[in-house]
């Protein structure tokens, strides 16, 4: 994909934790979603954390994040370009992967 923006459909196709992305070729993939959060400091933006389902190894697969940005009757996905930012985003994703350890002890 490796594009800096992308579109999300907004078409009611966010079913079984999935969406379609259409990047700027207008090709359309899925992927899937494990999560869409906010951030402490950035109130104001969505973020979400998904996949396209691509392996990094036998047992990872990559997964990406991105700021959500509603743009009139669509959203586009944006890349997190400040370190600020994306260090309170990675803050919170350790924070609830630690509340997400613990609730299985």
């Amino acid at each position: 994909m490796g594009t800096e923006e992308k579109k999300l459909d907004n078409n009611n196709n966010a079913t079984d934790n999935h969406i379609f992305v259409t990047d700027d070729e207008g090709k359309k993939y899925r992927a899937e979603v494990f999560d869409i959060f906010k951030v402490d400091g950035y109130e104001d933006n969505e973020y979400i954390m998904y996949s396209f389902g691509e392996s990094v190894d036998d047992s990872n697969e990559r997964v990406y994040i991105s700021r959500v940005v509603e743009s009139g009757d669509s959203y586009n996905l944006t890349e997190i370009s400040d370190e600020k930012e994306w260090e309170a985003v990675n803050k919170t994703i350790q924070a609830n992967l630690e509340s997400l350890g613990e609730d299985n002890d």
